[in-house]
C-alpha cells in the first residue's frame, strides 16, 4: 500500500487530499467519518455522506434556536424567513448567479423541480422538447407534458469534439447534434406547415442536458446553453425543429457536487440541483434556479396554496377569485417549505466553501483517474482484458472532462461477462458499497451497452425490469457496475476496491492460503483427477470433487431431519417424518405476508428466527411460540378450510398458489411476534406458471414440475456434516491468518498511533473478542443433514436413495446473506461470515453454492390418500447416492437428469 500510494502521490500530490485546507483528507476521515472504518463507500453519485461535524452543527442550531412556520409574523417565523433568505443566497452564490437575474426555488427534490418545469412550461403544437440521450428518467418524464400538449420531442447525441480540456471542453467553439427520430402523439397539424408569422414569437422550445452524466461521468460543457440559444440553426443544421425561442434546462443534480454551473458565463434558464448529492445533508431537499425575467413571463402555474409566503395573496372560498403573488419564489413554492431542511443547508455549504469546489473536483478526479487506469490495465492470465470502461477510451484516461464516476463491466478469460449482481454481492461481502444497473438513465445504458430497441423490448417482454437480478440476457449485460467518489473518499478506498476486483475477478493461479479477501475460485467439473474439495485456484481447470468413474458410495447416513412449517421461522427436529407429493409433509406450508403483498423472510425481517414452531401430527396441531408473546398459537391442521377463513390466489417464485387465510386474532399474534403488520397464509394447492420464455435464462424455481409448498427452488435441501466441517476449518484458518497478520503488521502501527485499526477492528467486534466463527449446520436451514459422505461429495450426486425412498438432485443451492443471520439472535455480523468465506471457494458463474436441492421421486407411487401409509424418512437410515460424470453437469454447476 505504501509503495502504491507513493506512486500515486508522485503524480497527484497537488490535487489529492486538500493540502491547502485546514484539514487534509486523512484528518477529515479520522475526525469526521469514524463510521466509515472498515467500510468503503463508493456511491456518492447516488447520495454523498454527511460528516459528524456537520450533524453536530445542525443539531446545535436546531436545539438552541426556535424556528416556526414562516407563514406568520411572530419572532420564530421571522427567524425562519431570514434563514431561508440566507439559504437562497448561498445557493445563488454557489452557482455564481446574480439575485437580480436568478431566483432560487426550493422543492422536495430534484425530481420535483424537473416536474415543476415540465408541468408549467408553455407547450404548444409548435413547441419542441429536445434532450440529450444521456438523461435521467426524471428529465425523460418531462417529455410526457410536452407530448400530451401536442409538442414534438426528440433525443440528440452530442458528437465528441476533441479539445484540450476534454470532451466538450471550454475551448470548443461548436458542437454537432445528431437528432434521433421525432416523437409526437398529436397529428392535429403537419409540423412542416409553417406557423403564422405573428405566432412565431410565442413558440417556446426547451432543451435539457445534464452537466454530468450520472451513468458514465461524461461532463457536458455548460456552453451548450449558449450554443442552443444563440446558434441552434447551425447546431441542428436547419432542422424544422428550430422555430421559435429556445430555453435551456441544466440538470446539475450530479454535476453540482464537484463543479456547479457558472450561470454568469452560461446563462441557462433553469438549473436543477440535488442537495443530498451535493451538500451532504438536506432531507431530500431540491432546488431549481429560474431566470426571473423569463419565468414570470411564460410559465403557466395553475395550482396555488399557502398564505403570506405561499403562492396566493388572497382568495375567496365560495366564488372563483384568487390573487396570486408576483414574486417568483412565492409563486412557485406551494405551501410551507421544509424550513428545517433549508436551515441545515448552510452547514453543508460551510464545509464545501472551506475546502472549495475546485479542490474537491481535483481531489475526486485524481482518485477516478487513478482507478480508471488501474482497471484498464487489469489482464487475465491469458492476456485478455478484465474491465470494459464506459464513457471513455484509452486516449482519454487522463482526461479531466470526466467526473468522479466510473462505469464498467467485467469479463472472464473466455470473453463472457461477469454479471453486475455478482460483482455487487461480492463487493458487499467485502464491505464495499457500490451501485449496479442503469441508474435510471436508460438512454446512456442502451448507448454504451449497444442495446438495440429490439433487444430492449425483448428483455422487457422476458420479464426484465429495474432492480431485478437479470444482469445477463442473451449473452449481453443489461446494466453496469458504477463507483463514484466524494470529497471524503481516500486513496485507501480506491486501492481496496482495485484489490477486490483483482482478487475476485482476475484469472491467475494462486497458492493455497495466499492473500486475504475474496478470491474467485469457480468450481469446475472437467478435470479427471480425484480431489476431496475445490482447490484454491482461479479460472484454470480445477480438480473434480469426485472421481468421475465412481458411481456409488457407502457409509453415509441420515443424521437429522428438520421441518420448517412457516417459511423463514424457526424449525423443529424429528427422528422420523412422513413424505408427501410436495416433499416433507407440512414443510414451508405457511408464509407470513406483508400488507403490500410481499412474502416476509429473514432477509428483511431477521426477527422471524425467534418464532418457534412444532407440529403434533397425532393431534393435528401446529404450535407457534415467540418470546414477544405471552401465549402460544395453536392452529388446527384438520379443521375444515371453510371454517378457517377465506381463500385467495397469490404468485410466488413463478408458481400460482391457492392459499387459506386466517382470522384477525391469529394475524395480530404474528404481527406482535415479528414487530410488523402481517397475515398468515397456508398453501392449499400450487401449480407452476407457464414459462414466459424458455430461452431467456431467467432466474426461477428450478423444480417447475413438482408440487411445491412455499419453497424457493426445490422441495428439500440437503447438506453434509463434512462440508460444514470443512467450511469451519476454512473459517478457523482465515481467523488464524488474520491474527498472524494483525500481530505482525497492524498492531505495531496501531500501538504507536500511526494508523487506525480498520478492517480487523470489525473482525474482532463481530467475533466475540477475536474468537473464530463456528457455524452449525442449522445455520443453512437444511431439511436433511447427512454424515459420512466426505466434504462436498454431494455436489455430483444425480440421484440418491435414503432408506427406501428415491430423490433426484437438481443442483447446488445458491446462497445469500440470509446465512449470515445468527439463527439464535437474528443478528448480522459486519464480517459477512460465513458467506464471505464461501464466496472465496464455492463460486460458480456468480452463484455461491452450498448444499444440494432434492426433488422427491416417489410421489407418483404414494399419492396422498389417507388410507395409504405415507412413506417416511428416519434418522439413521443409510444414504445411497449415485455420482454424475462431468459431462452431465451444465455450466451453472447443476446436475442434468438423464
Amino acid at each position: 500500500m505504501d509503495i502504491e500510494k507513493q506512486k500515486f502521490l508522485s503524480e497527484f500530490a497537488r490535487d489529492y487530499g486538500y493540502p491547502n485546507a485546514p484539514k487534509n483528507i486523512d484528518q477529515i476521515r479520522a475526525s469526521e467519518f469514524k463510521r466509515l472504518d472498515g467500510l468503503v463507500y463508493l456511491d456518492h453519485a447516488g447520495a454523498t455522506l454527511y460528516s459528524e461535524q456537520q450533524m453536530e452543527a445542525i443539531f446545535k442550531d436546531l436545539s438552541t434556536n426556535v424556528y416556526g412556520n414562516p407563514h406568520s409574523q411572530s419572532d420564530s417565523s421571522v427567524a425562519t424567513s431570514e434563514t431561508m433568505k440566507k439559504a437562497r443566497q448561498l445557493v445563488l452564490d454557489y452557482c455564481n448567479a446574480s439575485p437580480q437575474t436568478y431566483k432560487c426555488i426550493f422543492t422536495s427534490g430534484a425530481t420535483a423541480a424537473l416536474k415543476l418545469v415540465g408541468e408549467t412550461f408553455p407547450w404548444t403544437q409548435e413547441s419542441c422538447f429536445m434532450y440529450t440521450r444521456e438523461n435521467h428518467n426524471s428529465v425523460l418524464g418531462m417529455r410526457e407534458y410536452a407530448l400530451s400538449q401536442g409538442a414534438v420531442a426528440f433525443a440528440v447525441d452530442i458528437e465528441e469534439v476533441e479539445c484540450g480540456s476534454g470532451l466538450l471542453g471550454d475551448d470548443c467553439s461548436s458542437v454537432w447534434m445528431s437528432p434521433h427520430a421525432a416523437q409526437r402523439r398529436s397529428t392535429a397539424r403537419d409540423f412542416d406547415e409553417a406557423p403564422k408569422a405573428d405566432s412565431i414569437g410565442h413558440v417556446y422550445n426547451l432543451f435539457a442536458f445534464p452537466s454530468e452524466c450520472n451513468f458514465s461521468g461524461v461532463k457536458y460543457s455548460p456552453d451548450l446553453a449558449n450554443i442552443v440559444k444563440q446558434d441552434h440553426h447551425n447546431a441542428l443544421e436547419g432542422s424544422p425543429y428550430c422555430r421559435g425561442s429556445w430555453m435551456v434546462l441544466i440538470d446539475a443534480a450530479k454535476g453540482s457536487a464537484t463543479e456547479p454551473p457558472d450561470l454568469t458565463s452560461f446563462p441557462a434558464d433553469f438549473v436543477v440541483i440535488s442537495f443530498y448529492k451535493a451538500l451532504l445533508f438536506s432531507l431530500l431537499l431540491g432546488h431549481i434556479g429560474y431566470r426571473s425575467a423569463y419565468a414570470a413571463k411564460i410559465l403557466r402555474k395553475t395550482y396555488f396554496g399557502g398564505a403570506l409566503l405561499g403562492t396566493v395573496a388572497a382568495s375567496i372560498a365560495d366564488i372563483d377569485y384568487v390573487m396570486r403573488r408576483e414574486g417568483i419564489e412565492e409563486w412557485f413554492e406551494d405551501g410551507t417549505q421544509s424550513f428545517l431542511s433549508v436551515a441545515s443547508i448552510q452547514y453543508g455549504f460551510k464545509i464545501i466553501n472551506t475546502l472549495t469546489t475546485s479542490a474537491i473536483a481535483r481531489h475526486t478526479s485524481s482518485l477516478a483517474t487513478f482507478t480508471r487506469r488501474a482497471l484498464f490495465e487489469l489482464r487475465h492470465e491469458n492476456g485478455s482484458s478484465v474491465c470494459v470502461l464506459y464513457g471513455t477510451s484509452t486516449k482519454k484516461l487522463s482526461c479531466h472532462g470526466l467526473g468522479p464516476i466510473i462505469a464498467f463491466n467485467l469479463k472472464r478469460p473466455d470473453n463472457s461477462w461477469f454479471g453486475y449482481r455478482e460483482v455487487e454481492k461480492l463487493a458487499s461481502l467485502s464491505r464495499i458499497q457500490l451501485r449496479t444497473g442503469c441508474f435510471c438513465n436508460p438512454g446512456a445504458c442502451s448507448k454504451y451497452l449497444r442495446l438495440s430497441h429490439l433487444e430492449l423490448l425483448t428483455n422487457i417482454e422476458a420479464g426484465h425490469v429495474c432492480w431485478d437480478d437479470h444482469d445477463i440476457l442473451n449473452g449481453k449485460p443489461t446494466g453496469v457496475v458504477r463507483i463514484s467518489f466524494g470529497y471524503m473518499s481516500t486513496f485507501e478506498d480506491a486501492m481496496k476496491f482495485i484489490t477486490f476486483i483483482e482478487k475476485s475477478f482476475v484469472s491467475r493461479t494462486r497458492e493455497i492460503g495466499s492473500g486475504f479477501g475474496l478470491d474467485a475460485h469457480p468450481i469446475d467439473f472437467s478435470h479427471k483427477e480425484p480431489h476431496p474439495s475445490v482447490t484454491e485456484v482461479l479460472d484454470p481447470p480445477v480438480p473434480t470433487l469426485l472421481h468421475p468413474k465412481a458411481t456409488t458410495y457407502q457409509g453415509a447416513c441420515l443424521k437429522s431431519i428438520t421441518i420448517y412449517p412457516i417459511k423463514s421461522c424457526r424449525g423443529f427436529s424429528v427422528d422420523s417424518w412422513p413424505l408427501c407429493s410436495s416433499g416433507l409433509q407440512h414443510d414451508r406450508e405457511w408464509i407470513l405476508k406483508s400488507p403490500s403483498g410481499e412474502v416476509l423472510t429473514q432477509k428483511k425481517v431477521p426477527e422471524m428466527c425467534l418464532v418457534s414452531t412444532f407440529i403434533d401430527l397425532e393431534h393435528g396441531i401446529l404450535f407457534v411460540e415467540s418470546p414477544r408473546c405471552d401465549v402460544r398459537v395453536q392452529i388446527d391442521l384438520l379443521k375444515a378450510v371453510s371454517q378457517c377463513g377465506a381463500r385467495e390466489e397469490i404468485m410466488s417464485q413463478f408458481h400460482r398458489y391457492e392459499v387459506q387465510c386466517y382470522d384477525s386474532e391469529v394475524n395480530l399474534w404474528f404481527t406482535n411476534a415479528i414487530g410488523r403488520p402481517c397475515t398468515l397464509l397456508r398453501c392449499v394447492s400450487s401449480q407452476p406458471r407457464r414459462r414466459m420464455n424458455e430461452c431467456s435464462n431467467m432466474t426461477r424455481c428450478r423444480d417447475m414440475e413438482s408440487k411445491l409448498s412455499f419453497v424457493n427452488e426445490a422441495q428439500i435441501l440437503l447438506i453434509s456434516e463434512e462440508s460444514v466441517s470443512d467450511l469451519n476449518s476454512k473459517l478457523s484458518s482465515k481467523h488464524s491468518d488474520l491474527l498472524l497478520w494483525y500481530d505482525k503488521w497492524i498492531w505495531p502501527f496501531c500501538a504507536t498511533g500511526l494508523i487506525d485499526l480498520v478492517a480487523f477492528g470489525d473482525f474482532e467486534n463481530d467475533n466475540n473478542k477475536g474468537l473464530p466463527i463456528h457455524v452449525h449446520p442449522m445455520r443453512f436451514r437444511p431439511n436433511l443433514v447427512i454424515s459420512g459422505a466426505g466434504p462436498y461429495t454431494e455436489d455430483l450426486w444425480r440421484v440418491l436413495t435414503i432408506g427406501k425412498e428415491h430423490f433426484v438432485s437438481i443442483g447446488g443451492c445458491n446462497r445469500c446473506e440470509m446465512i449470515n443471520v445468527d439463527p439464535q439472535t437474528g443478528q448480522r455480523p459486519k464480517s459477512k461470515e460465513p458467506l464471505a468465506t464461501l464466496a472465496s471457494f464455492r463460486r460458480v458463474k456468480g452463484k455461491i453454492l452450498f448444499g444440494i436441492l432434492l426433488s422427491y421421486d416417489g410421489a407418483a407411487e404414494v399419492g396422498d390418500s389417507e388410507e395409504k401409509v405415507k412413506p417416511q424418512l428416519t434418522v439413521g437410515q443409510e444414504v445411497y447416492p449415485c455420482s454424475v460424470n462431468s459431462k452431465d453437469i451444465d455450466a451453472e454447476g447443476t446436475s442434468v437428469c438423464i
